[in-house]
């Protein structure tokens, strides 16, 4: 049971640093799940995020990869629903009021400054991740690469991603 709980209160913690979108949390994310509780390796979480975005939904479905990791099926749950229930009870509330608010000074003033807030945690996310993933040369290369024609808009991104994985299995074997 305290595994449940302590996986509750990390995703209700992290749910609430998810300004401006899901990457804003993987920095933190990665630290609790690696460095923090051990559930996971670094690579695994790479790994977990890697899948994750590969998947149809929302790309902070890695929770539930965390979440079961630390704790089976039940701990895929509890993560799942910790990370995504209160920033929907969030934005429900948000979205019953917001008429009412939007023009007031205070709320123009608290846009004006998530905005960069959410960049440079998205930033960190990126970063995260790429510090964890780009391990070698090889590594290094491939995401080299990859920003390159997805920068370019030379291929879908999600065909970058696939090839990327083939090539790199290809020379694992």
């Amino acid at each position: 049971m305290t595994t449940l709980l302590l996986i509750a209160w990390c995703f209700l913690r992290l749910s609430l640093l998810c300004v401006g979108g899901g990457w804003s949390s993987i920095p933190e994310m990665q630290r609790q799940a690696v460095s923090v509780y051990g559930w996971l390796t670094a690579r695994e979480f790479v790994d977990g995020l890697a899948l994750s975005q590969m998947t149809p939904g929302p790309a902070m479905l890695v929770v539930t990869f965390i979440g079961y990791r630390a704790g089976g099926f039940a701990g895929a749950f509890v993560a799942t629903a910790a990370m995504f229930l209160p920033t929907c009870l969030l934005t429900w509330g948000l979205a019953h009021s917001w008429g009412r608010w939007r023009t007031k000074p205070w709320v123009l003033a608290a846009e004006r400054a998530l905005a960069p807030l959410s960049v440079g945690l998205m930033a960190a996310g990126v970063y995260t991740v790429g510090r964890a993933a780009v391990t070698d040369t090889r590594t290094a290369i491939f995401a080299a690469l990859a920003a390159l024609v997805i920068s370019r808009r030379w291929l879908p991104p999600v065909v970058v991603f696939l090839a990327a994985g083939a090539v790199g299995w290809v020379l694992a074997a």
